[in-house]
């Protein structure tokens, strides 16, 4: 069996997901269509999604791989695919040739977060045997006519000769044989069973704060799965560290230099719903980044919008991140800073 490149696991920091020049050129060649009439599938009135008309099921569909959700199965019925591709692509993935060999594919993690149940969203065997099912109707097919693009965090494509599905990433669990990694810190360098980046890069950062704020020295990283959850353990002299790898990527990509958000925001910042931009000042953290404040260690800041729930306003806030010990494991919450409020 040849090699399959969607046993390529994490989220950008493998040569395997470079955008294959083959993928662009496929999407623009992609079939858009109506949804098929089906004894046992009925569909939406179509709707807009990322730039493409789709319609989604009326309910989940039945398939010999289980039910397909209606995010799962959006048929793409309008729209450039080509320009979605060339957006978001991150490579190209090739089909089994038979049903049954679904089970040898790993699963390819998009990206890690706190919402997920066990470990990420992503594509798995599973996900991509459904689509295609849901695709061909659960016919035969050949395998050199069907193609699947994985976008990133963003829906991915599955196109064939019936027509084109945008497909939602899913939650997935942390594939087998994650491989052990070097895991630098600005102390030391150690090794972690982590292939996930964005995990990889929280794990770094979670070290040094333990360091840095509570002077603890790690040793080692070990890794566990407690109660269908992948945690890793952070082993000092005399205590262990256990956090889930979800919490360990919300600490990817945080500013630790606050004066970096102060400077941004003050020169205006676009609302997410449109607009002009609008100017808001935020006076800055109470306390800097490694501050141990009531056994909390202050890990980072970030601008972001968010929406409060049953309203209409678009809130502009600054989330200021924590790690803290939460009975036997240590978590990473965040406190908000209200800025601005923008209704549509």
């Amino acid at each position: 069996m040849t090699d399959l490149s969607l046993g390529t696991f994490g989220d950008g920091d493998s040569a395997d997901n470079d955008l294959d020049p083959d993928a662009a050129s496929i999407a623009r060649c992609a079939t858009t269509c109506r949804a098929p009439d089906r004894d046992d599938t009925s569909w939406a009135a179509p709707d807009e999604d990322w730039g493409l008309t789709t319609q989604r099921p009326v309910s989940s569909i039945n398939t010999s791989a289980g039910r397909a959700t209606k995010q799962q199965t959006r048929w793409v019925v309008g729209g450039d695919v080509g320009d979605y591709v060339e957006q978001y692509a991150t490579g190209l993935l090739q089909i089994p040739n038979t049903y049954g060999e679904f089970d040898s594919i790993d699963t390819r993690v998009t990206f890690v977060d706190g919402l997920a149940d066990s470990y990420g969203y992503g594509i798995d065997a599973r996900a991509l045997e459904k689509a295609l099912r849901v695709l061909t109707g659960g016919g035969r097919y050949t395998a050199s006519r069907y193609t699947a693009i994985p976008c990133g965090q963003q829906p991915w494509i599955l196109t064939g000769p019936e027509g084109t599905l945008l497909c939602s990433c899913m939650p997935v669990e942390r594939p087998e044989n994650p491989y052990t990694k070097d895991l630098r810190t600005p102390e030391t360098t150690l090794q972690i069973e982590e292939q996930n980046q964005t995990v990889r890069t929280g794990a770094a950062e979670f070290a040094h704060l333990l360091s840095d704020a509570l002077g603890v020295d790690i040793e080692s990283v070990e890794y566990a799965t407690v109660r269908g959850q992948t945690q890793h353990s952070f082993v000092g002299e005399e205590d262990k560290f256990p956090i889930r790898a979800s919490d360990l990527a919300q600490l990817h990509g945080l500013t630790s230099d606050p004066s970096v958000i102060q400077g941004g925001v003050s020169r205006g910042v676009q609302p997410p719903s449109g607009g002009d931009p609008i100017s808001v000042e935020w006076d800055g953290p109470d306390h800097p980044v490694g501050y141990l404040d009531e056994g909390d260690v202050i890990a980072g800041y970030e601008f972001t919008w968010e929406q409060p729930e049953e309203s209409l306003e678009d809130v502009a806030v600054v989330r200021e991140y924590r790690i803290t010990r939460n009975y036997s494991r240590w978590t990473v919450d965040y406190h908000t800073h209200r800025l601005a409020a923008v209704v549509p």
